[in-house]
């Protein structure tokens, strides 16, 4: 019974914590966000896709799934390969590439400030928190059973992606900085992959 509750219990935070893609083939500059996400809560989605910069090619792939997608919590955001004065070039299915017009239909958002104030989860544990941004400092054992690491700071220092997190040594689902935290350091991404679960619904 236990280990049945323990197994319901992740499956619900999965649910209302993540809704986000797995694999891009790029991590590209940032987010191309929706200014209205919600009006998407019903399964359509924006109409003017196109396959080129000059925007004058509509892109006609019949389904359409941003990185983030959970439109009913305010999720409709691609991954930015290139922004200009005139477009995006965006991720679409994490390896489709399309274009969206620069407009005040959506808006751009760096990794740094979406990762910023976050809370995200080691995809694994192999990636070990360190006391400094460096694999030579001491590793800190996070004993939780729930990797719950909110965001503090990102840095990028000699090609490798830092971010500065704690988390409570109490174990709580939804941690609240109490004087009971532990600091540290961990790599949460590499050129172009992910080594995070990013939780923006926790």
């Amino acid at each position: 019974m236990r280990y049945f509750l323990t197994i319901l219990i992740a499956f619900l935070i999965s649910q209302s914590c993540f809704g986000q893609n797995k694999k891009p083939i790029d991590l590209g500059i940032g987010f191309v966000i929706s200014s209205n996400p919600y009006k998407y809560y019903d399964g359509s989605h924006y109409e003017s896709f196109y396959t080129n910069e000059n925007l004058n090619n509509k892109w006609k792939g019949d389904k359409i799934f941003p990185f983030f997608y959970k439109p009913d919590y305010g999720l409709y955001h691609f991954i930015c390969l290139e922004k200009s004065n005139n477009y995006y070039k965006i991720l679409i299915n994490d390896s489709s590439i399309a274009y969206l017009p620069n407009d005040t239909n959506f808006y751009f958002k760096t990794w740094d400030s979406m990762i910023t104030n976050s809370t995200f989860e080691r995809v694994s544990r192999e990636n070990h928190i360190y006391t400094e941004s460096n694999t030579k400092s001491q590793i800190i054992n996070n004993p939780c059973e729930f990797d719950k690491l909110k965001v503090e700071d990102i840095i990028e220092k000699n090609g490798e992606y830092w971010a500065y997190i704690w988390f409570s040594i109490d174990c709580e689902t939804y941690p609240e900085k109490e004087g009971k935290e532990i600091y540290g350091w961990v790599k949460w991404r590499t050129k172009n992959k992910l080594l995070v679960e990013i939780l923006l619904l926790c």
